[in-house]
């Protein structure tokens, strides 16, 4: 990731709340709702019912629950990947993933908002980009994005034309052009064969 010399770097600050940014942001709270209008507390509820059917940990019954009911839409949900330390546990979001469906790719995580169209990915790889120890989302120059919760499972997609989040304190309410986009997922592999086919 080139360092950014701009001074126009957004990088959130988590800590000790969900979500806490240096510009002001906003942690998603009971009720909220994906792009797909499950709200939280009927994930909850169908993540608890599907561990005591299976014995799964809360965690894997959580994505399957939400993977099932991205399928039910026709669209397959990838989560970003969260490095295992006590820093990235208090700061993660209730909302953090990637759904993909037959026309576009919608990225979120907390009050960051993205819909890409399929049309616009030119390029879409694995990435070997030093991230360090940051979680969240950044932008590192002009018009690269980091949406991350660690340093693994990085994928790069290279958008043309340019997309644009939607507008709140990560972008400081600005149209903030996204040429490139980097996430760490769980499964990156199987995201970019989603995208292949």
């Amino acid at each position: 990731m080139p360092k950014d010399k701009s001074g126009s770097a957004l990088a959130w600050v988590l800590f000790l709340l969900p979500i806490v940014t240096t510009r002001g942001g906003q942690a998603p709270g009971r009720g909220h709702q994906t792009g797909d209008t499950m709200s939280h507390d009927k994930i909850a509820a169908a993540t608890r019912a599907r561990m005591a059917q299976t014995g799964e940990p809360y965690a894997a019954a959580r994505r399957a629950v939400i993977a099932e009911h991205q399928a039910a839409l026709g669209s397959q949900w990838f989560e970003i990947s969260w490095r295992q330390s006590w820093y990235a546990r208090l700061s993660r979001p209730r909302v953090s993933g990637v759904a993909v469906d037959a026309k576009q790719i919608r990225v979120q995580l907390a009050s960051f908002k993205l819909a890409i169209p399929r049309t616009s990915v030119r390029s879409v790889e694995r990435s070997q980009a030093r991230v360090g120890g940051t979680i969240g989302v950044h932008e590192h120059g002009r018009g690269r994005w980091l949406v991350n919760g660690g340093p693994e499972g990085l994928v790069e997609l290279t958008l043309d034309p340019p997309c644009y989040p939607k507008r709140g304190p990560v972008t400081l309410f600005r149209k903030a052009a996204v040429h490139s986009l980097t996430v760490s997922l769980v499964d990156p592999d199987a995201f970019i064969a989603a995208l292949e086919t």
